[in-house]
């Protein structure tokens, strides 16, 4: 797999395409944006990159489409991540969306070595008689460590994570907006990632409603992560 390396951000691209195909048997360019959140233009360079790598077969305004190099590469790409999905979900006890979130972030600078021995651990782990009592001690032990974590700002929360409101802005006007917008002490909030066309926007849900917030106010909001 060394002559098809690609920046992680590609790998991302590449990842969301096959899944998308997978779920509607195509990929258009507008499906890829609103998969990870990211705005046409940029869309559209990353498909010319990739394709230029002849990984993909992109034509404007036709659906994209994997080619055989293309689709070998995605599919190492999703078993790395799912691999290490698995491993923090499994074996750490990590909830789904705080899973996920790890994986994202460290399934690119691993090699296939490592990846290939985390493998071999987590199924051994899983599956092996003698790892039975380790099997029991991590799901007695790993849910309560980390449990009490320290408070962060709501613009900290990665992609998908849930989080308890704990404090409020000490500036009145400020606590007089999270109020009207429903951010209460007590309530759950769940980071649904950036506004496409404006980073600066973080985009927040309550219950079935969706708001969002500057990065300036959201970093005045103290929250826990569940």
């Amino acid at each position: 797999m060394r002559d098809m390396e690609i920046s992680s951000s590609l790998e991302d691209y590449l990842e969301a395409i096959a899944e998308i195909i997978q779920d509607n048997e195509f990929a258009h360019t507008k499906d890829i944006a609103e998969r990870l959140r990211v705005s046409m233009p940029s869309v559209s360079n990353a498909l010319q990159a990739l394709s230029l790598r002849h990984l993909i077969r992109y034509q404007p305004h036709v659906p994209v489409s994997l080619t055989r190099k293309g689709l070998e590469l995605a599919n190492v790409i999703r078993h790395r991540h799912q691999v290490m999905k698995c491993f923090f979900a499994d074996i750490l006890k990590l909830t789904d969306p705080e899973a996920d979130a790890a994986a994202c972030k460290i399934e690119h600078v691993l090699t296939e070595k490592s990846m290939a021995r985390f493998l071999a651990l987590s199924e051994a782990i899983s599956t092996r008689q003698d790892c039975r009592q380790l099997r029991e001690f991590l799901a007695e032990q790993m849910p309560a460590i980390g449990s009490q974590q320290e408070l962060v700002s709501l613009d900290q929360l990665l992609l998908g994570e849930e989080a308890e409101v704990i404090s409020l802005p000490e500036n009145q006007p400020e606590q007089q907006k999270c109020t009207e917008l429903g951010l209460l002490p007590g309530t759950t909030v769940r980071c649904e990632g950036r506004e496409p066309f404006n980073n600066e926007l973080l985009l927040f849900r309550i219950q079935d409603r969706c708001l969002a917030l500057r990065k300036s106010e959201a970093c005045h909001i103290q929250v826990r992560v569940y």
